[in-house]
């Protein structure tokens, strides 16, 4: 019979200097992450016509991820190509160069509630499951260009670890998903945007057409 193998949580050795570094990074990671999308969305309702650029670009960058990360993305990084976390590209044999400045999301979490007691046998503190929980936290995330082979050469051009894959390597080709549809990104920017006012798809383009008119009569 096979053995059964406790996973090892990956904070369990961490010192409570150490526990409280990475909360408080953490906790900064994930402001940002908020801070992009709604930097975003504010971006799209000054400037309405890009909404059908931002759908081309959510269809490369989303993945497994919402739109809303998509947002966020794009206002840290607007020519983003592939998107992944370090785990993953280590998957692809890749690996996230040291000097890389990562992209904030947000990413669903759940688990077991973890909390600390003490053991009134032993005296020692120990750590026990009470329950669920569910949230958002926040994932740093990498554009294909921070990174390079990891420990075997590239699989599509065969550049050698650690070494910058050139231009021309299909690994920099965008993957393609599905596109959100306008609506679907109008609804995402009311949504972001209700405290100011919301967003109104068809009254901003209104607008925008307007404002070509008049630019128009201007010329003549």
């Amino acid at each position: 019979m096979g053995t059964t193998r406790k996973r090892r949580r990956p904070r369990a050795d961490f010192t409570p200097e150490q526990r409280a570094e990475w909360k408080a990074r953490k906790y900064a990671d994930k402001q940002a992450a908020i801070a992009a999308r709604e930097n975003g969305a504010a971006l799209l309702a000054s400037r309405p016509e890009l909404i059908d650029a931002f759908r081309v670009y959510a269809s490369r960058v989303m993945g497994h991820r919402t739109l809303g990360n998509a947002l966020g993305m794009m206002a840290q990084r607007p020519d983003a190509i592939r998107v992944n976390s370090a785990f993953f590209w280590a998957r692809e044999g890749r690996a996230v160069l040291p000097q890389a400045k990562p992209m904030c999301v947000l990413a669903r979490r759940r688990g077991n509630k973890i909390v600390e007691r003490e053991n009134p046998d032993t005296g020692e503190t120990e750590e026990t499951v009470e329950g669920k929980w569910s949230g958002w936290t926040s994932e740093r995330v990498f554009d294909v260009r921070d990174t390079v082979p990891a420990k075997k050469p590239c699989q599509h051009c065969g550049t050698e670890p650690g070494q910058t894959c050139p231009d021309s390597c299909p690994v920099y080709e965008p993957v393609a998903g599905p596109a959100p549809t306008r609506e679907e990104v109008a609804d995402l920017l009311d949504t972001i945007l209700r405290e100011e006012g919301g967003f109104d798809l068809a009254f901003a383009e209104a607008a925008r057409d307007e404002a070509h008119h008049l630019d128009a009569e201007d010329d003549e």
